[in-house]
């Protein structure tokens, strides 16, 4: 079986509501053919545009080390 080469737009962040206000948001980092996310955040945020800003930077990171590790 080939498997292809490292491609950013298998992976994707969304957002969900998670806990109780005032922070109640959450982000997650999901990979395409994945059940689960790869990672998470680790605190709550107060809206779902902080959660969503945070998650994408956390999202390059991952992508950054994903890209240099293959």
């Amino acid at each position: 079986m080939h498997y292809k080469e490292f491609d950013p737009t298998d992976y994707s962040v969304v957002v969900k509501l998670r806990g109780n206000p005032p922070k109640a948001w959450k982000w997650e980092i999901y990979r395409a053919c994945r059940c689960g996310p790869l990672e998470s955040s680790p605190v709550l945020f107060e809206s779902m545009a902080v959660a969503a800003k945070e998650g994408k930077k956390a999202l390059g990171r991952l992508l950054a080390k994903t890209k240099h590790a293959t």
